[in-house]
């Protein structure tokens, strides 16, 4: 034996067999990973759990599929699009990581929900509740303003943008 070896205590043969062991398969059963039959059984049967089909609203225009995992009315995972053949002609536009954190837009405590109106001046932060149907025909209302037909050309409706553009 050398003299690092008794300074320590241990051989670097029984050195190399430990960390065989810790590393192989055999040595992993001893540790609990997340990655077993048994928890992802239990993820599957989570009873009140729903997947319901939404599309992504993150700026691009693209507008993703999206599945949306909710339970008890709120958002918990998101997910794209994984159903039917990737292949040629038939491609899944499958939504970027800004599309799949939208998760914490919907679920934000400072979301609106419902639509309001200003009641103050601009600036004060003065907003009443009201119905979606005195929200449209304010919204109507205010696109039919002006008297000219050139200031109804400055409104752009834009549709069909991103991947749906080759469409």
């Amino acid at each position: 034996m050398s003299k690092n070896e008794q300074m320590v205590g241990i051989s670097r043969r029984t050195l190399v067999k430990i960390y065989r062991d810790r590393f192989s398969g055999a040595g992993c059963r001893r540790f609990s990973l997340p990655f077993t039959l048994r928890s992802a059984a239990a993820a599957v049967q989570q009873a009140s759990e729903k997947v319901v089909w939404g599309a992504c609203s993150v700026n691009c225009g693209s507008r993703c599929a999206l599945r949306l995992h909710v339970k008890d009315n709120e958002v918990t995972w998101v997910e794209t699009d994984n159903t039917g053949n990737d292949e040629y002609g038939n491609h899944q536009v499958r939504a970027c990581l800004r599309g799949r954190s939208i998760r914490r837009r919907i679920n934000h405590p400072d979301r609106l929900n419902y639509p309001m109106k200003r009641v103050g001046k601009r600036g004060e932060g003065k907003f009443e509740r009201i119905s979606w149907d005195e929200a449209l025909d304010t919204i109507a209302s205010s696109l039919k303003k002006p008297s000219n037909n050139m200031a109804m050309r400055l409104y752009i409706f834009s549709t069909l943008q991103g991947s749906l553009a080759a469409i």
